[in-house]
């Protein structure tokens, strides 16, 4: 399942973001904005369990998360949607996954990998900036299931219909999050219109 979070915000920013004379000061700003709305949508259907509060004036029927949730960005780019949702979400544990691609046949290799103590509850939310082949998020999620993680979502601000096909057909049950799901990939796997290089462009590369 695919939901794409349209926001008047958002399209500010995204038209930000693929300016290519848009400065890695206002790229991750931007990215940082977008994350907030995403967040938002991600966190929609955490549970509740019932608290009770002490308001200055009576005590009252409150409410607070009770879903165990964590956070997964995938190195370098999925950082630049991290502190949003921590600071929606303080609570959240966070784990990293880093892989990189071979430029020549588009392979993806694992170079880093941290998990928190989890339980077969836990929501895992994937957080990449944009989803282009969708080789990333798919081993990230392979690399979860190996661990015994089973509930899952994406988030991304910048979607390819190749990668959601791909990710949709080897992981049907995940939830996808984005804020733009663009055209194509052009022969090099580069999204159009797309944004350029996420990573480079947030790391002021």
């Amino acid at each position: 399942m695919i939901k794409v979070v349209a926001h008047p915000i958002i399209e500010h920013n995204l038209s930000i973001l693929r300016d290519k004379l848009s400065s890695n000061a206002e790229f991750r700003s931007s990215t940082h904005t977008i994350a907030h709305f995403l967040a938002a949508k991600a966190f929609e259907t955490l549970d509740l369990r019932p608290k009770q509060v002490e308001t200055p004036f009576e005590q009252i029927d409150g409410a607070e998360i009770s879903t165990d949730v964590v956070l997964v960005p995938v190195l370098r780019a999925g950082l630049g949607l991290l502190e949003a949702f921590r600071a929606l979400l303080p609570a959240a544990k966070i784990s990293f996954i880093g892989l990189s691609r071979d430029e020549k046949d588009f392979s993806i290799s694992e170079y880093f990998f941290s998990l928190p103590k989890f339980s077969s509850q836990t929501k895992f939310i994937i957080l990449e900036v944009m989803i282009a082949t969708g080789g990333s998020v798919c081993s990230a999620l392979s690399r979860l299931q190996f661990e015994e993680a089973a509930n899952f979502t994406v988030c991304s601000i910048i979607s390819a219909p190749e990668g959601i096909e791909r990710i949709l057909s080897e992981h049907p049950n995940v939830e996808i999050i984005t804020a733009s799901l663009d055209r194509e990939l052009n022969s090099k796997k580069y999204i159009l219109p797309g944004l350029g290089d996420a990573g480079d462009r947030w790391c002021g590369v």
